[in-house]
């Protein structure tokens, strides 16, 4: 079994969003109607990874799950908080999302050291 292409994986994502068309996309992505066009029409079969990077983000998924097959598939079923984030995450600025992710760290290293042994445990 051969692996699809970027384009070929893009094709399926719009095909099977009878909501998303190929300049909406473009428009969130933050491209010209071209780079999507070019894509969809074979003319670029694997798109720079800045460019794949927005792609996906508009889409509300990561570059990873997009090429791993698990976005199209659901073969890595998201739930609906999952959702929500990835969602979230396609709305800001990569320097929001920096800020984010720290924030989550964050809270995740605050909790870890509530419950180490000796220490009271604050929920």
């Amino acid at each position: 079994m051969t692996e699809r292409t970027f384009a070929q994986r893009l094709r399926a994502a719009i095909e099977a969003d009878p909501i998303l068309t190929e300049a909406g996309l473009a428009t969130k992505a933050g491209l010209s109607n071209s780079v999507i066009r070019k894509l969809l029409k074979g003319d670029t079969q694997n798109p720079r990874v800045d460019t794949a990077i927005k792609i996906c983000s508009a889409l509300g998924t990561t570059l990873e799950e997009f090429m791993s097959g698990s976005f199209q598939n659901a073969s890595v079923p998201a739930d609906a908080e999952d959702q929500r984030i990835r969602h979230l995450m396609s709305q800001l600025t990569i320097e929001e999302r920096i800020r984010l992710v720290t924030y989550g760290e964050g809270l995740r290293d605050a909790r870890e050291m509530a419950q180490k042994p000796g220490l009271p445990n604050t929920k």
